[in-house]
Order: structure tokens, then C-alpha cells, then sequence
């Protein structure tokens, strides 16, 4: 016979640690897996050092446009004479650095590697408290926050980092590229993060819907705050330069349509359900 007695205040503390104990076990483990495949760990920063962003434009040209002669198959041209690989040397500074440098990637492949348990966790722990309606949407809103913030992080990596890549690459001709492995490091664990973080918007705004808090309406009537608001939080999430906060800016603001949508879905699903009853 199953317990549904309420817990007291310390069980439910004692429950809570032993969750965080687990999710802390399980990233240390996936941190220790990680230090395993240090070897691949220059080969992952290099990635968005070759990706050529021109060539696949041009290939996407290529592909939804066949025709030769008119203005996108110039345009093709153009961007395949512009492509080049970004040429820049990763460096240590010092012993101390790249001890820092790949604890730091360590760390942030066992938090990733680790994730799964640690969400498993927090669900463990929070789907008691839900009711029945809620409990019915939790598992959709998980899978949706996973999909969308690794969606940002997979947009960061193989599209915003190897064109800001090659913009500072590309300035001052006359000096080389040789970056340090700890900014390196800290660029893109930051680029990676900000905007995973910021693609969660549109669930954002659906939750609030969903809850009442704000209505597509509202969030139409805020749309010129919110743009703010956005540039804003694109200058805080993202690296300290203007083209990584544009690159994820203008996503951003086309999520937050996005978000309107899917308000005015949940609206109207809750309007709905509200006149079936």
C-alpha cells in the first residue's frame, strides 16, 4: 500500500538534499568521463574555427534556386569567393592556464553529459506538488525546454561563433590571430549558454499565458519594450561585442513573435476548456 500522506517540512528538506546529493554525483562522474576525452577537446574548439559559414549560404542558394545567370546565383558566387577558413592559433599563456582551461571544459562536458539525471532530479522532486492538469503539461514543457535550449546552443555553435569568429579574424589584416584558450574557453561556454537561455523565450511567454499572467495581447502591446528589453538582455548574455549581441538579438525578437503565437494558441485552448465545462 502506497504512503500519500503529506510530508512534513523535513522530509520534504531531506528529500531535497538527497536530490542535490545525486545530481552532484552524477556531475562529478560525467566531469571525470569528460577528462577521459581530452584529446578531443582542441578539435571541439576548432569546429566553428572551419566552418564556413559563405559556403553553406551559397549551398542553401544552390539547392532552392538552380537557375544560372540570375541575381542569387551571383549572390552564390560572391559568398563562395568570400569563404575562407578562419586563421587563427589557440595558445597557453602559462601552465596555470591551461590547467584552468581544461578543468573549465571538463567541467562544462560533465554538467552536459550529466543533465539528463540532474533534470530527472529536479522532475523527481517537483511532480509531487503538481495536480493532476499540471502533471498532464509538465512532461510536454520539459521536452519543449530541453528542444529549445539546446536548439539556441546548436545555433550558437555552428552558426553565431564561426561568423563572429571570422569578423575578428578578420580586422586588423596585418596582426595574427593568436587567442588564448581560456578566453577561447570562456567565449564559447558563454556564447553557448546565453543562448540556449534565451531561446526558452516563446515557452516563456506560453507559460505565462497559460497561466494568466500576461495574454497575446499584452504581450503585442509590450512588443516595443520587450524589443528593448531584449537588446538588453543579448548584451548581457552574449560576449562583450556588438555582432554576437545582433546575432542573437534579431532571433530573439523573431522568437518572441513566435511566443505571441503560441499565446494566442494557449489562449484559446484555455478558452476552450474553460466553455466545455
Amino acid at each position: 500500500m502506497v504512503d500519500e500522506r503529506p510530508m512534513t517540512f523535513l522530509e520534504h528538506l531531506d528529500e531535497l538534499r538527497t536530490r542535490i546529493f545525486r545530481a552532484l554525483i552524477a556531475i562529478v562522474l560525467g566531469t571525470v568521463i569528460s577528462f577521459y576525452f581530452n584529446k578531443y577537446v582542441v578539435f571541439v574548439l576548432k569546429i566553428p574555427l572551419t566552418i564556413q559559414i559563405n559556403d553553406i549560404l551559397a549551398g542553401f542558394i544552390d539547392l532552392v534556386h538552380k537557375k544560372d545567370g540570375s541575381l542569387l546565383s551571383f549572390f552564390s558566387l560572391v559568398l563562395r569567393a568570400r569563404s575562407h577558413v578562419v586563421n587563427a592559433e589557440l595558445f597557453k599563456e602559462g601552465p596555470l592556464e591551461g590547467i584552468l582551461a581544461f578543468l573549465g571544459i571538463s567541467v562544462a562536458f560533465g554538467c552536459l553529459l550529466a543533465s539528463p539525471v540532474v533534470l530527472y532530479q529536479i522532475w523527481a522532486f517537483v511532480l509531487p506538488a503538481l495536480k493532476d492538469t499540471e502533471k498532464r503539461i509538465a512532461l510536454p514543457l520539459f521536452f519543449l525546454v530541453c528542444l529549445f535550449f539546446t536548439a539556441g546552443s546548436m545555433f550558437a555553435y555552428f552558426v553565431v561563433a564561426p561568423v563572429v569568429l571570422q569578423f575578428s579574424a578578420g580586422l586588423f589584416p596585418g596582426l595574427q590571430n593568436q587567442w588564448m584558450i581560456g578566453r577561447h574557453v570562456s567565449f564559447m561556454i558563454r556564447l553557448l549558454l546565453g543562448f540556449g537561455i534565451g531561446f526558452e523565450l516563446p515557452i516563456v511567454m506560453g507559460f505565462l499565458a497559460r497561466i494568466g499572467v500576461i495574454d497575446a495581447n499584452g504581450f503585442q502591446d509590450r512588443r516595443r519594450y520587450a524589443i528593448v528589453l531584449i537588446f538588453i538582455a543579448s548584451a548581457l548574455l552574449t560576449p562583450a561585442d556588438a555582432l554576437s549581441m545582433l546575432l542573437m538579438a534579431i532571433p530573439l525578437i523573431a522568437l518572441y513573435e513566435m511566443g505571441i503565437w503560441i499565446a494566442v494558441f494557449v489562449g484559446r485552448r484555455e478558452h476552450t476548456n474553460v466553455e466545455s465545462v
